[in-house]
């Protein structure tokens, strides 16, 4: 296992989907403002288990990072392709799938789901192309034997 790389890509990786979440949430707001709060059966803003929503990213990087250090030598193309097959992957299994429960189990508000569609539509390739370059092209994530 390759630690340096996993443990940067880690990082930036929950990062970037902090980053992306906090604006795709504030652009959702714009175009289909809702307030998550009040719809039923959610639990309040300051109910301490609320706290886990915010580790929700941290989790997803980790567990996406595992996996692509697993899969990183099936996928084909450039740095940017690979990404991109990468991120649809993760696409069509976190936002297709829990879209689907969701569309068929609970009435959200619209804003709710286009808020999760663009989120898988923009953070997950984004988080592909952010995995590749750091396995493939990051001269400073090179073990210390390794030359760049």
């Amino acid at each position: 296992m390759e630690w340096k790389k996993f443990i940067i890509a880690w990082v930036t990786g929950s990062l970037l989907l902090y980053i992306t979440m906090f604006l795709i949430s504030s652009i959702t707001m714009v175009i289909a403002p809702f307030n998550i709060f009040e719809v039923a059966g959610m639990r309040s803003a300051t109910d301490p288990v609320m706290m886990l929503y915010y580790l929700y990213p941290i989790v997803l990087g980790l567990i996406t990072t595992v996996v692509f250090s697993i899969v990183r030598s099936a996928l084909q193309g450039s740095y940017i392709e690979k990404g991109l097959v990468f991120g649809a992957i993760l696409f069509m299994l976190l936002t297709v799938t829990s879209g689907f429960i969701i569309v068929t189990s609970m009435q959200y508000p619209p804003g709710f789901y286009v808020d999760m569609i663009l989120n898988g539509l923009i953070s997950y390739p984004l988080l592909g192309i952010l995995y590749v370059i750091i396995w493939e092209r990051c001269p400073y994530c090179r073990a210390g034997s390794e030359k760049p």
